[in-house]
């Protein structure tokens, strides 16, 4: 899976299953075997997007994921701190898979009342770990700004990173990721 992805974080026990039936007015919907989800997407316009070609778009996977490497540094900022996250994927990349990607997750965050964990810091598409002291600052400050600048609830949730340190991904509310379809450079993390 080369695409990008996104994070619904959930604030109770949740299946991937219960978006079988949302799904299935506007997607070719497969159920796997380890509570998960396959789908291809039939009409983009059912999320709000018009013009895509079917053919171009990737399948795409929602199922549970572990909110492990979070949980070690306590959801800093969150007033009700998730219990589950459910991952949603493009199994490639390209510019529509990216905004059916963003326009899915709205959708079912909406359904599940969610926050989207968007896998990275939007406005930055490295990591931080080789970065001096100071070009993260730097970068931090970059990144900040942009999403300081659109409207709905943000934060920069640290996480444990592998191999020791720590990371940083951005997780918004369905204002903010309403709004981040919108801006100019609009991307989902790979």
């Amino acid at each position: 899976m080369g695409g990008p992805a996104a994070g619904l974080w959930l604030s109770g026990e949740r299946s991937a299953l219960e978006a079988a039936p949302w799904l299935e007015s506007f997607c070719e919907v497969r159920i796997e075997s380890d509570d998960s989800l396959e789908f291809y997407v039939r009409q983009p316009s059912a999320v709000g997007l018009y013009g895509l070609e079917r053919l171009s778009l990737s399948p795409f996977h929602l199922g549970p994921e572990s909110l492990e490497d979070y949980q070690e540094l306590d959801f800093p900022g969150l007033d009700r701190p998730p219990t589950a996250e459910l991952a949603l994927l493009a199994h490639s990349s390209g510019r529509d898979n990216h905004l059916l990607l963003g326009h899915l997750a709205h959708f079912l965050a909406e359904r599940f009342d969610a926050l989207i964990d968007f896998g990275g810091l939007l406005g930055y598409g490295f990591s931080l770990h080789d970065l001096s002291r100071e070009d993260e600052k730097d970068c931090l400050a970059e990144v900040r700004a942009l999403v300081s600048s659109l409207p709905g609830r943000v934060w920069e949730m640290p996480y444990a990173a592998h191999g020791g340190g720590y990371g940083y991904s951005h997780v918004g509310d369905l204002e903010f990721l309403a709004a981040w379809l919108g801006h100019p450079n609009f991307h989902m993390i790979t």
